[in-house]
């Protein structure tokens, strides 16, 4: 597990938007999401609103862009589930 300080680090080089402000568990979340936006080659990643990133994410990992859109959804593999779900 990455240290608060190491999370910063990246999320500063990731360009995250108010990162400074994220408790630990929220940074690890965004540093996550903007890695995989990064490997996935997400054009303008660092410029969209979160919820729009996921979908794109969502997209380009081949699934359908339903992040904050169906409410209990059922699909429990997905990696943002918890989130969008709020469990």
């Amino acid at each position: 597990m990455a240290t608060v300080k190491e999370l910063k680090e990246t999320a500063r080089k990731l360009q995250i938007p108010g990162y400074s402000k994220l408790n630990k568990t929220d940074l690890s979340r965004a540093v996550q999401l903007y890695e995989c936006a990064r490997k996935l080659k997400v054009k303008n990643y660092a410029q969209m609103p979160e919820e729009e990133l996921i979908r794109a994410v969502q997209v380009a990992e081949g699934n359908q862009p339903c992040y904050g859109q169906i409410q209990d959804c059922g699909q429990d593999d997905c990696a943002w589930v918890a989130p969008c779900q709020g469990r």
